[in-house]
C-alpha cells in the first residue's frame, strides 16, 4: 500500500531508536512536543492541555484525559499513547486513526490514516505502532 505522505509528519529519528532499543525516556513534554502537537496540526482541529499525569485532548468538542504510562519502555508507553489517541478519535467520530509508520529505512513518521487504511497495514512492516505482529510482543523488556 502506498502511503500518502501529505497525511504524515516527520518524527525525530532518535525516537525510532528509542522505541526499538528499550529506552525509558518518554515524558509528557516529549509526548506533546513530538507526537501530539504535530498530529493536531495535521488533523487541523483540536487542542491539548497538560495535566499532572498526562494531558487532556480535545477533538471536535470532546475532551479525553490521557494519562501517560510510566515505568515502562518508550515502545510500550508510545503504544499506549497511540491507542489512547485513537480511542479519543473514535469517541469524537473523526473517522481516522493515528499510527507510527516507517516508510523508508529508519525514517519515523506519524500518520493520520483512515480506519480502513490502518486495517490494510496490519502486519505490514511499515506499520510500527500500533502493531499486531507477534514478534512485537516477544521482544524482551527490562
Amino acid at each position: 500500500m502506498a502511503l500518502d505522505l501529505s497525511r504524515t509528519f516527520v518524527i525525530e529519528n532518535e525516537w525510532y531508536w528509542r522505541i526499538n532499543e528499550a529506552s525509558t525516556t518518554f515524558t509528557i513534554e516529549a509526548a506533546m512536543r513530538d507526537f501530539v502537537m504535530p498530529l493536531l496540526r495535521l488533523v487541523k482541529t483540536g487542542d491539548v492541555r497538560a495535566t499532572d499525569a498526562g494531558f487532556e485532548l480535545t477533538i471536535v468538542g470532546t475532551v479525553t484525559p490521557i494519562a501517560l504510562t510510566t515505568n515502562v519502555t518508550d515502545r510500550i508507553a508510545i503504544n499506549h499513547l497511540v491507542g489512547d489517541i485513537n480511542r479519543a478519535f473514535a469517541v469524537a467520530k473523526l473517522g481516522h486513526a493515528f499510527s507510527l509508520v516507517v516508510p523508508r529505512r529508519y525514517e519515523l513518521r506519524g500518520a493520520l490514516l483512515t480506519e480502513d487504511e490502518l486495517g490494510r497495514l496490519a502486519g505490514d512492516p511499515m506499520l510500527l505502532i500500533p502493531s499486531s505482529r507477534p514478534s512485537w510482543h516477544s521482544i524482551p523488556t527490562p
